[in-house]
């Protein structure tokens, strides 16, 4: 059995929502090739830890990413955060290729960081989304 992957899922979900409006959404970490042209707008969608309730053998998981969006401003960084925001809470339950996706539930509130290393300009914010561990066709 193959479970489907939801950060692969919620990337697809962020590069189609019009109100995100830009395709620079990312799977763990930033490409290489987008490097050079840092900062700009950016979206990065990563696993995150910590726990969530385990429903058994009910074939559904509960998985916590962390959404990180950069910009060439703090204030940019923040209008893109909430652009994302506005799509995860506002997605409806669908399928995403193979995941079916049900809901994003907020897990943390935004924070204004700097990227350690290079001083980017970054906001993050956690979210449990809800999908069903069998694959859909």
């Amino acid at each position: 059995m193959t479970i489907p992957d939801v950060v692969a899922a919620v990337v697809a979900v962020l590069r189609a929502d019009a109100g995100v409006s830009i395709d620079r959404v990312y799977y763990a970490e930033l490409p290489k090739s987008e490097l050079a042209s840092m900062p700009r707008k950016n979206i990065v969608v990563r696993k995150a830890g910590g726990f969530t309730a385990d429903r058994a053998r009910v074939r559904y998981q509960h998985q916590r990413v962390d959404v990180f969006c950069y910009g060439e401003t703090p204030k940019e960084a923040a209008a893109l955060e909430l652009a994302v925001y506005d799509a995860l809470k506002q997605m409806a339950p669908q399928n995403v290729g193979t995941c079916r996706i049900w809901d994003a539930e907020v897990s943390s509130g935004a924070i204004d960081l700097r990227e350690q290393d290079t001083q980017w300009p970054l906001v993050f914010r956690s979210y449990v989304i809800a999908a069903a561990e069998v694959a859909v066709a």
